[in-house]
């Protein structure tokens, strides 16, 4: 499901650009279940498709998601400005409200960095891909009590997770990243000119 523009007009500019609306891969948390990200991808529910009513339509309830039984009872919860998706749905059969509420996910996506890479299973070719990307997520309904309340997962690269960072531990995360950036920067790259250096001097073409 796309995010409705209207909605997305409610962010302030510096949220907004926080906050790309980009759809990639999820983030393995345990005893999360995730939608893929691809709406052509994303896997029927458990309680098949004959059985999966028409959505409500999204944002009808600004801040609000609620399904909606077919008994005509309903479950309310608070929806972040910033969730990519709406859960709000009618028409659930009671024995499914609690898959439903488990597979809430407040979820929104900010982008990584681009680099030129050799996977192991690209024959030798390089190619771009995108790293350090990942989502802030909220996940009320897991047994996990730090996972329902936002956190921010980080695909490193392909498959390759730091979950569940809290603003500290995303911190620690920011700060190794600048030292390795320092190190990269005024370290590593006068030693590879001075290797360059070398190896002219003492090595003919």
């Amino acid at each position: 499901m796309r995010p409705d523009p209207d909605r997305t007009a409610l962010l302030p500019t510096a949220a907004a650009a926080a906050f790309p609306t980009r759809h990639r891969a999820s983030p393995p948390v345990n005893n999360i279940k995730h939608h893929k990200t691809k709406e052509t991808d994303i896997p029927p529910h458990p309680s098949t498709v004959a059985e999966r009513p028409t959505q409500r339509a999204s944002w009808s309830t600004p801040g609000t998601w609620t399904i909606t039984t077919e008994s005509g009872s309903t479950t309310s919860g608070y929806l972040p400005v910033w969730a990519e998706d709406d859960p709000s749905e009618v028409d659930v059969p009671l024995d499914l409200l609690s898959v439903r509420l488990a597979d809430i996910s407040h979820r929104n996506f900010f982008a990584g960095q681009t680099m030129t890479v050799l996977a192991p299973d690209a024959k030798g070719k390089a190619e771009e891909d995108t790293v350090f990307e990942g989502t802030i997520d909220c996940n009320p309904y897991v047994q996990d009590p730090a996972l329902r309340v936002p956190v921010v997962n980080i695909q490193v690269c392909l498959d390759h997770w730091i979950l569940g960072l809290d603003p500290q531990g995303l911190m620690t995360i920011a700060a190794q990243l600048h030292a390795q950036a320092d190190r990269l920067e005024q370290e590593i790259h006068p030693a590879l000119i001075a290797a360059r250096k070398d190896w002219a001097a003492h090595h003919a073409d």
